[in-house]
């Protein structure tokens, strides 16, 4: 059996504390409006692949290092879901309209595959596209 991946960041991480042992460089002290900006990405990724409409196919393991990423079908609708079993049938994915982005900025698993269509009109494929972005890792 294996177990579920704990995905939520170290708190200390996400604070960025220092250690006890050592002294800050500058004392800081707020008295107006902060400007933050996100951090750059540290890496990324792309593929693209043919889905058929007969089985779902996992495309993006659950990646707590992972910042965001974006799938875009280019013919066709797909369908959806953010784990294995929400995966196991078409009526438990969500459906996605071709030609528009969907970003996906959760740390899970990611299973596609081409929306099924009234049999008459024949091919029942896409090709999906989808761009990965890491965080950056550090040293």
């Amino acid at each position: 059996m294996t177990e579920t991946p704990d995905l939520q960041p170290d708190t200390d991480a996400v604070l960025q504390e220092e250690p006890d042992y050592t002294t800050p460089a500058v004392t800081v002290s707020v008295k107006g409006p902060v400007r933050t900006q996100a951090l750059p990405r540290g890496g990324g990724a792309t593929r693209t692949v043919r889905l058929d409409a007969i089985k779902a196919r996992r495309i993006l393991t659950a990646d707590p290092r992972r910042g965001g990423a974006q799938l875009v079908s280019h013919d066709r609708d797909f369908l959806v879901a953010f784990s294995k079993v929400a995966a196991s049938h078409p009526d438990t994915m969500a459906r996605w309209p071709a030609k528009v982005p969907l970003p996906v900025t959760a740390s899970v698993e990611v299973h596609v595959m081409c929306a099924p269509d009234d049999p008459a009109t024949g091919d029942e494929t896409t090709t999906l596209s989808w761009l990965t972005e890491s965080w950056a890792e550090g040293e």
